[in-house]
């Protein structure tokens, strides 16, 4: 069985309808959208007049592939929707939408949003928290090969630090003091921890962490080495510490069963997922805290996190899987 995803070329947002097939087990094939003028050709599918013959004319000539060779398609993004709404025309077979759709939300089967995204309250809008992910299957030689590139047997906790962005401003001293406070936390003294940054890490950081002695098996600085060693970190680790400005490394790292002591970093405001970051830490997924209460944290058990679970089964069922 073969979707379409259709995608506007953002990682971000594609990666997330790969996640979804993948997850459901649905082969893909992903097609990009055209550059075209909105005020065209698609101005018939805005004003919901279009028929189903010329709904197909116009996908194939969008996307060079005639619709009716898959069983369905996904996409992420707004640009992406009314490409999703023309394959639904043009189709009438299983489309689902990752964010709500701005254009004719009513055709299809079910939309997926973000628990801090406005939606309305109805049968086919299906909220998530933070982004979607794939929790790729590791082998155990994979897992083997792995733990003999570390420096002890652990146990280990994982430590991923994001950066600046449009919402946060990074303090890297504050960092390093909290960092700083957690090595020396008595409550873990038989830790050992696995960390990584991220592209938006502050370099300067990088250096400040690299040049202590501090008791890191593992490390991966995104400016020296682009490896994702994450599936690998949470595959081990007891419970993880991230920097709170990446709603992404969190999902990634609940959906992967582990806790994570999330670490505020300022905001340039309230920040419309602050709601996710509420509800996952009332349902005991995460724990906001300051830099400077790495000091006193405690050991935290891995977790069951079926959120996941639950909207997978809905899209087999949709997909007749």
């Amino acid at each position: 069985m073969k979707i379409i995803i259709i995608s506007e070329g953002r990682p971000g947002h594609y990666n997330q309808s790969v996640s979804l097939a993948r997850s459901v087990g649905l082969d893909y094939e992903i097609k990009n959208i055209p550059f075209v003028d909105f005020r065209t050709e698609l101005l018939r599918l805005f004003d919901n007049v279009i028929n189903r013959d010329t709904a197909k004319k116009l996908f194939i000539k969008f996307f060079g592939v005639n619709p009716d060779n898959y069983v369905g398609a996904i996409g992420t993004g707004n640009r992406v929707h009314p490409f999703l709404a023309l394959f639904k025309m043009a189709t009438d077979l299983p489309t689902i939408s990752i964010f709500y759709p701005k254009l004719l939300p009513d055709i299809f089967d079910m939309i997926i949003v973000p628990y801090h995204d406005r939606a309305p309250n109805n049968q086919r809008v299906y909220r998530v928290f933070g982004a979607i992910y794939f929790k790729e299957k590791l082998e155990d030689t994979e897992i083997a090969n792995f733990r003999s590139r570390l420096k002890s047997n652990g146990p280990w906790i994982s430590i991923i630090i994001g950066g600046n962005s449009k919402h946060h401003v990074f303090n890297s001293d504050e960092i390093i003091k909290g960092l700083e406070l957690l090595f020396k936390n008595e409550n873990l003294k038989a830790y050992r921890y696995l960390l990584s940054t991220s592209r938006r890490t502050p370099e300067d950081l990088e250096e400040l962490i690299e040049k202590n002695n501090y008791p890191i098996d593992f490390s991966v600085y995104y400016h020296k080495d682009k490896t994702n060693p994450l599936r690998y970190y949470f595959e081990i680790s007891d419970f993880a510490i991230i920097t709170a400005d990446s709603i992404s490394m969190i999902t990634e790292a609940i959906n992967c069963g582990v806790f994570c002591y999330c670490l505020r970093i300022p905001e340039k405001g309230k920040l419309k997922f602050d709601s996710s970051f509420e509800t996952l830490e009332r349902q005991g997924f995460i724990k906001l805290i300051e830099p400077e209460e790495l000091g006193d944290i405690i050991k935290k058990n891995r977790i069951n996190f079926e959120v996941a679970d639950i909207l997978y089964d809905k899209v087999r069922k949709l997909f007749k899987i």
